[in-house]
């Protein structure tokens, strides 16, 4: 079982999480898909594999809510 798509989701503000967008390991870049579907753009992030999974995972429910 995927626990990420099945936890209970909670809107977060970017007043919330500023900290963790600030090291900009995940941002829209303002491509969209052929679907239509904001593309998320993962940048060359030195220390990429010391991100707390629990930051990895507000980053992407904040970047995939917005509209």
């Amino acid at each position: 079982t995927d626990e990420i798509m099945h936890q209970d989701i909670i809107p977060l503000y970017a007043a919330d999480i500023q900290e963790q967008l600030k090291k900009q390991f995940a941002y829209l870049s303002g491509g969209r898909g052929g679907d239509g579907c904001p593309v998320i753009t993962f940048p060359d992030y030195p220390a990429f594999s010391e991100i707390p999974e629990k930051e990895f995972q507000n980053v992407l429910t904040y970047l995939t809510s917005i509209p």
